[in-house]
């Protein structure tokens, strides 16, 4: 069950192809697109919602960082 999904990633490349195939999903409900840069994620997520038909598109901005211990 694809109930909720988070992508890091998703304005471009794979991460926003990965959104738009688990957006066509019936049983996705809801996708997370995790981005960096406000305008690339909005565009990208107005583009993914015409090319989809869903509104289950959302927005999450930030940075990730890995520590390597």
């Amino acid at each position: 069950m694809n109930e909720s999904i988070l992508i890091t990633g998703a304005n471009a490349g794979l991460g926003k192809e990965t959104a738009r195939q688990l957006a066509l999903k019936k049983e996705t409900k809801r996708v997370i697109l995790f981005c960096r840069n406000q305008a690339r994620a909005e565009a990208a997520k107005k583009d993914l919602e015409e090319k989809t038909g869903k509104k289950i598109l959302k927005l999450l901005l930030g940075m990730l960082r890995m520590q390597i211990l």
